[in-house]
């Protein structure tokens, strides 16, 4: 799979997953410019403002835009069943990946639509898909950015836009690193495969949809190592 010449964004690019994109991307030959908390393309997704100087920027870097890949997420700060969770905490995980999404994608599809069109890719999560327990705001926010995809999809695919998602299941990346040994063993039991995921694996799927999936758009692919095929052993 290759993108020689193709001019990507990505979003979270210093996180776990987000860094094993730009690399797996550059590696394919494309031209990448990474949006993070800190760095050249600096911004705070939450932060409309920030977000629509931070792509005007990457894009004049660039010359141009052909590809997004969104991977900016936060989850949330403590398990609780709805009535106990903090608002606070609900607000801080919408507006992050939710409302996030929506401002990242306003700020590039003017310039996907101007190029002649282009890929978005939203990472998204099984916990869109399907109930997690006790995270109830990181569930809302996933499942509201599938069907914000598939809107993209549905009105612009006639201006040559591409808009899909990648789900993975638990990555053993970022938002793993505190999780303890009962906890992680708990989380492998309920993949199919007997593993977490690797970041690497979810870049490829990324890849494989702005590289090769040139028919798809509107879908959801899981990287999940099994997890949606059942419930709990």
């Amino acid at each position: 799979m290759r993108l020689g010449g193709r001019r990507v964004i990505v979003t979270g690019a210093t996180g776990g997953i987000g860094s094993a994109i730009v690399t797996a991307f550059e590696d394919a030959g494309a031209t990448v410019a990474g949006l993070s908390r800190s760095g050249p393309f600096a911004c705070d997704v939450t932060d409309v403002a920030a977000v629509e100087k931070a792509v005007a920027a990457a894009v004049g870097h660039l010359g141009g835009l052909d590809g997004v890949v969104h991977a900016a997420a936060v989850d949330q700060s403590a398990w609780a069943r709805v009535a106990d969770l903090d608002p606070d905490d609900w607000r801080r995980v919408i507006d992050c990946d939710l409302n996030g999404t929506f401002h990242v994608a306003r700020a590039v599809l003017p310039h996907l639509v101007a190029g002649g069109g282009g890929t978005i890719v939203a990472i998204t999560s099984v916990a869109g898909l399907r109930v997690w327990e006790l995270d109830a705001a990181y569930v809302a926010a996933k499942a509201g950015v599938e069907m914000l995809i598939r809107q993209i999809a549905a009105e612009y695919g006639r201006d040559g836009v591409r808009a899909c998602c990648v789900a993975p299941g638990v990555i053993d990346a970022g938002m793993t690193d505190a999780v303890g040994d009962e906890e992680r063993a708990a989380l492998i039991a309920r993949h199919r495969l007997g593993r977490l995921g690797r970041a690497e694996e979810v870049a490829a799927a990324c890849l494989f949809l702005c590289a090769e999936g040139t028919f798809t758009t509107g879908a959801t692919l899981t990287v999940d190592g099994g997890f949606t095929l059942s419930g709990e052993r």
